[in-house]
Protein backbone atom coordinates (compact mmCIF):
# COMPACT_ATOMS: atom_id res chain seq x y z
CA UNK A 1 0.00 0.00 0.00
CA UNK A 2 2.64 2.41 0.82
CA UNK A 3 4.66 1.35 -2.55
CA UNK A 4 1.73 2.65 -4.75
CA UNK A 5 1.52 6.12 -2.63
CA UNK A 6 5.26 6.72 -3.35
CA UNK A 7 4.78 6.03 -6.58
CA UNK A 8 2.30 8.48 -7.39
CA UNK A 9 3.96 10.89 -5.40
CA UNK A 10 7.21 10.83 -7.46
CA UNK A 11 4.99 10.81 -10.63
CA UNK A 12 3.37 14.03 -9.41
CA UNK A 13 6.51 15.57 -8.56
CA UNK A 14 8.13 14.52 -12.18
CA UNK A 15 5.34 16.07 -13.60
CA UNK A 16 5.22 18.97 -11.80
CA UNK A 17 8.95 19.59 -12.46
CA UNK A 18 8.56 18.84 -16.18
CA UNK A 19 5.61 21.89 -16.25
CA UNK A 20 8.20 24.19 -14.17
CA UNK A 21 10.73 23.61 -16.44
CA UNK A 22 8.41 24.19 -19.43
CA UNK A 23 7.14 27.26 -17.82
CA UNK A 24 10.70 28.92 -17.64
CA UNK A 25 12.05 27.95 -20.31
CA UNK A 26 8.90 29.71 -22.52
CA UNK A 27 9.32 32.59 -20.27
CA UNK A 28 13.06 32.96 -20.59
CA UNK A 29 12.74 32.77 -24.56
CA UNK A 30 10.41 35.20 -24.35
CA UNK A 31 12.33 37.97 -22.52
CA UNK A 32 15.20 37.05 -25.09
CA UNK A 33 13.03 38.18 -27.92
CA UNK A 34 11.40 41.42 -26.47
CA UNK A 35 14.53 42.62 -25.03
CA UNK A 36 16.30 41.88 -28.51
CA UNK A 37 13.55 43.86 -30.40
CA UNK A 38 13.37 46.89 -27.97
CA UNK A 39 16.85 47.12 -27.67
CA UNK A 40 17.96 47.80 -31.84
CA UNK A 41 14.54 49.54 -32.04
CA UNK A 42 16.54 52.32 -32.75
CA UNK A 43 18.35 50.92 -35.68
CA UNK A 44 16.96 47.93 -37.01
CA UNK A 45 20.35 47.34 -38.82
CA UNK A 46 21.50 46.73 -35.46
CA UNK A 47 23.00 43.85 -34.57
CA UNK A 48 21.28 42.40 -31.06
CA UNK A 49 23.84 40.16 -29.95
CA UNK A 50 26.88 42.75 -30.30
CA UNK A 51 25.05 45.77 -30.45
CA UNK A 52 27.19 47.22 -33.37
CA UNK A 53 25.21 48.42 -36.36
CA UNK A 54 26.44 47.94 -40.00
CA UNK A 55 28.26 50.38 -41.64
CA UNK A 56 26.36 52.90 -43.52
CA UNK A 57 23.23 50.99 -42.89
CA UNK A 58 20.54 53.12 -41.09
CA UNK A 59 16.92 53.97 -40.34
CA UNK A 60 15.86 57.19 -41.72
CA UNK A 61 16.46 60.18 -39.56
CA UNK A 62 12.63 61.31 -39.41
CA UNK A 63 11.34 57.70 -39.49
CA UNK A 64 10.25 58.20 -36.16
CA UNK A 65 7.96 61.40 -37.37
CA UNK A 66 6.00 58.95 -39.88
CA UNK A 67 5.97 55.62 -38.20
CA UNK A 68 4.96 57.19 -34.56
CA UNK A 69 2.66 59.69 -35.74
CA UNK A 70 3.32 61.90 -32.82
CA UNK A 71 2.79 64.95 -34.80
CA UNK A 72 -0.10 64.00 -36.45
CA UNK A 73 -1.76 63.34 -33.28
CA UNK A 74 -1.65 66.85 -32.29
CA UNK A 75 -3.21 68.07 -35.05
CA UNK A 76 -6.22 66.02 -35.10
CA UNK A 77 -4.72 63.44 -37.52
CA UNK A 78 -3.68 59.38 -37.13
CA UNK A 79 -1.76 58.37 -34.34
CA UNK A 80 -0.10 55.40 -33.63
CA UNK A 81 -1.62 54.65 -30.38
CA UNK A 82 -2.85 51.44 -31.70
CA UNK A 83 -1.30 48.11 -31.12
CA UNK A 84 1.01 46.73 -34.06
CA UNK A 85 1.04 43.14 -34.07
CA UNK A 86 2.88 39.80 -35.60
CA UNK A 87 2.50 36.34 -35.23
CA UNK A 88 5.46 34.23 -34.07
CA UNK A 89 5.72 30.64 -36.06
CA UNK A 90 3.57 31.92 -39.50
CA UNK A 91 4.62 31.67 -42.31
CA UNK A 92 5.71 35.78 -42.33
CA UNK A 93 9.41 36.14 -42.35
CA UNK A 94 11.78 38.71 -42.43
CA UNK A 95 12.77 39.71 -46.27
CA UNK A 96 16.13 40.42 -47.31
CA UNK A 97 15.09 42.47 -50.22
CA UNK A 98 13.68 45.33 -50.81
CA UNK A 99 10.53 44.68 -52.43
CA UNK A 100 9.57 42.23 -49.58
CA UNK A 101 10.25 44.51 -47.29
CA UNK A 102 8.19 47.23 -49.00
CA UNK A 103 4.97 45.08 -48.25
CA UNK A 104 5.23 45.57 -44.33
CA UNK A 105 5.75 48.86 -41.91
CA UNK A 106 9.21 49.55 -40.79
CA UNK A 107 7.41 48.79 -36.88
CA UNK A 108 6.30 45.85 -38.62
CA UNK A 109 9.65 44.71 -39.98
CA UNK A 110 11.12 45.28 -36.84
CA UNK A 111 8.45 42.61 -34.88
CA UNK A 112 8.94 40.12 -37.80
CA UNK A 113 12.79 40.22 -37.19
CA UNK A 114 12.79 40.19 -33.32
CA UNK A 115 10.04 36.78 -33.84
CA UNK A 116 12.71 35.45 -35.27
CA UNK A 117 14.46 35.25 -32.22
CA UNK A 118 11.65 32.80 -30.82
CA UNK A 119 12.40 28.95 -31.57
CA UNK A 120 10.84 26.52 -33.13
CA UNK A 121 8.46 24.99 -32.33
CA UNK A 122 6.73 27.71 -30.11
CA UNK A 123 3.85 29.84 -30.93
CA UNK A 124 2.68 33.27 -30.20
CA UNK A 125 2.63 37.25 -30.60
CA UNK A 126 4.91 39.80 -30.71
CA UNK A 127 3.19 43.20 -30.31
CA UNK A 128 4.31 46.83 -29.77
CA UNK A 129 2.09 49.52 -28.49
CA UNK A 130 2.30 52.92 -26.89
CA UNK A 131 3.59 56.49 -28.79
CA UNK A 132 5.75 58.55 -26.37
CA UNK A 133 6.25 55.15 -24.64
CA UNK A 134 6.65 52.14 -26.93
CA UNK A 135 6.59 48.74 -25.08
CA UNK A 136 7.13 45.52 -26.51
CA UNK A 137 5.16 42.35 -25.55
CA UNK A 138 5.74 38.93 -26.50
CA UNK A 139 3.01 36.15 -25.68
CA UNK A 140 4.02 32.40 -26.35
CA UNK A 141 3.02 29.15 -25.95
CA UNK A 142 4.15 25.59 -26.24
CA UNK A 143 1.75 23.46 -28.45
CA UNK A 144 1.65 20.38 -25.94
CA UNK A 145 -0.07 18.09 -24.16
CA UNK A 146 -0.57 16.15 -21.58
CA UNK A 147 -3.33 13.99 -21.08
CA UNK A 148 -3.36 14.00 -17.04
CA UNK A 149 -2.77 17.45 -16.34
CA UNK A 150 -5.70 18.00 -19.21
CA UNK A 151 -7.56 15.70 -17.30
CA UNK A 152 -6.46 17.57 -14.14
CA UNK A 153 -6.22 21.31 -14.70
CA UNK A 154 -8.05 21.20 -18.17
CA UNK A 155 -4.80 22.80 -19.93
CA UNK A 156 -1.39 21.32 -19.87
CA UNK A 157 0.25 23.85 -22.81
CA UNK A 158 2.29 26.47 -21.51
CA UNK A 159 1.66 30.20 -21.71
CA UNK A 160 3.67 33.18 -20.85
CA UNK A 161 3.70 36.94 -21.52
CA UNK A 162 7.41 39.15 -21.33
CA UNK A 163 7.38 42.97 -21.86
CA UNK A 164 10.02 45.54 -22.46
CA UNK A 165 9.57 48.88 -22.26
CA UNK A 166 11.75 50.88 -25.78
CA UNK A 167 14.61 53.04 -24.19
CA UNK A 168 15.46 55.53 -26.95
CA UNK A 169 16.34 59.31 -25.87
CA UNK A 170 16.77 60.38 -29.18
CA UNK A 171 13.30 59.53 -29.88
CA UNK A 172 12.00 61.85 -27.17
CA UNK A 173 14.77 64.86 -27.94
CA UNK A 174 13.52 64.76 -31.37
CA UNK A 175 10.07 64.49 -30.34
CA UNK A 176 9.83 67.89 -28.39
CA UNK A 177 11.93 68.97 -30.80
CA UNK A 178 10.06 68.48 -33.98
CA UNK A 179 6.79 69.72 -31.61
CA UNK A 180 7.81 72.77 -30.79
CA UNK A 181 9.10 73.66 -34.57
CA UNK A 182 5.59 72.74 -35.94
CA UNK A 183 3.46 74.32 -32.94
CA UNK A 184 5.12 77.65 -33.94
CA UNK A 185 4.87 77.21 -37.13
CA UNK A 186 1.23 76.07 -37.30
CA UNK A 187 0.36 78.74 -34.78
CA UNK A 188 -3.24 80.47 -36.53
CA UNK A 189 -3.59 78.15 -39.00
CA UNK A 190 -6.67 75.79 -39.22
CA UNK A 191 -6.22 72.10 -38.41
CA UNK A 192 -6.85 70.71 -42.31
CA UNK A 193 -4.09 72.84 -43.51
CA UNK A 194 -1.35 71.80 -40.84
CA UNK A 195 -2.69 68.16 -41.35
CA UNK A 196 -2.15 68.28 -44.94
CA UNK A 197 0.84 69.58 -44.87
CA UNK A 198 2.17 67.12 -42.52
CA UNK A 199 1.05 64.22 -44.29
CA UNK A 200 3.03 65.84 -47.64
CA UNK A 201 6.28 65.85 -45.12
CA UNK A 202 5.73 61.96 -44.21
CA UNK A 203 5.61 60.77 -47.85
Amino acid sequence: MVLPLIFLALLSLLMLSMCTYQHVMLYKDASIAAERTAFRWDNSYRDALSGMGATGQYDGLYWRMSDNGALQSLFGGESSEERISVNIGSSVQPSSNSEGDAAHSLPERKLIHGAGYVPEPLAGEISVSGMLEKEIEVKLRHPMSIPLLDLLMGCSEPRTVSSVVVVDPVELIRNVDLVRYYAGRFNGKEKEQAKQILSERSR
